[in-house]
């Protein structure tokens, strides 16, 4: 099982929309995905559907982590609260009571930093029909940020040419490598999505080849440009996969592209 962490310690950058959408063009492979919205605004669960209003804390991401914290976290703790959407994509959803996790996870045994990565082993061993997760992260570093890092095979870190989009991204690859480093998770791998990516001036030219040159090993080939058909498909609660507007037929093919390298990367289950 293949388990990949969208994140970045910045706003803005397209997290949400690349977990989304890449986790529905593994579903378009015919692949069983689960996402994993760790975000207390619950932005990917509402784009796939999930009316996050309805559903109780225990019910969400916050009961899972909740189990783990008292060492009852098990496969069953993930498929007793999956929503499974339209388009077949299975959610954990979020909860706005998230916004005091890290403050749980703090004081939890070692901040709660190998919860995930126990989980992901149990659903590994178990016959959960997931091939591949996809774990939405909220902009910030900390405990989530850690236990995501240490449950994850591959971090996808969304990037733009503009200098605060590089200097967060050189604050994650230290965590990055505080993880491998004290074997935590030493296989962790790195990819790098140019995410809404529009090169306007001599500047965003200048970071855009500093990103070549720093990260050129780590950084993928496929790059996503701003299109209408993200905002829009969020708008109507769909990927772009189940999305059938203006610019979406190139998205999808775009998404499909991303797979495409991650497969070649990681292997298919």
């Amino acid at each position: 099982m293949h388990v990949y962490a969208v994140a970045l310690e910045k706003g803005g950058c397209g997290k949400t929309a690349l977990a989304v959408n890449l986790a529905a063009a593994f579903k378009h492979l015919g692949l069983g995905v689960l996402l994993v919205d760790l975000d207390a605004q619950a932005s990917a669960s509402h784009w796939l559907g999930v009316d996050t209003e309805k559903i109780a804390p225990n019910d969400s991401v916050l009961g899972l982590l909740s189990d783990g914290i008292k060492d009852r976290a098990n496969a069953n703790s993930v498929l007793s609260r999956v929503v499974t959407t339209a388009e077949g994509v299975h959610v954990l959803p979020a909860h706005d009571l998230m916004a005091g996790l890290p403050a749980q996870l703090s004081a939890a045994p070692m901040s709660g930093l190998f919860l995930l990565q126990q989980v992901f082993d149990d659903l590994n061993r178990s016959d959960a029909p997931f091939d591949v997760v996809v774990l939405d992260l909220p902009p910030a570093r900390g405990p989530v940020l850690a236990m995501a890092l240490a449950g994850a095979t591959r971090c996808l870190v969304p990037v733009q040419s503009e200098d605060l989009v590089v200097r967060a991204l050189q604050a994650l690859m230290t965590s990055v490598q505080q993880i491998r480093s004290r074997n935590i998770n030493a296989e962790l791998q790195v990819s790098l999505v140019r995410n809404k990516y529009a090169l306007r001036s001599n500047a965003d030219k200048i970071l855009d080849q500093m990103l070549r040159d720093d990260y050129g090993d780590q950084l993928l080939q496929t790059i996503l440009p701003v299109r209408a058909a993200l905002r829009d498909s969020a708008l109507m609660q769909q990927s772009v996969f189940g999305y059938s507007g203006p610019d979406a037929s190139e998205v999808r093919g775009l998404f499909t592209q991303l797979v495409d390298e991650l497969v070649a990367l990681d292997g298919q289950q």
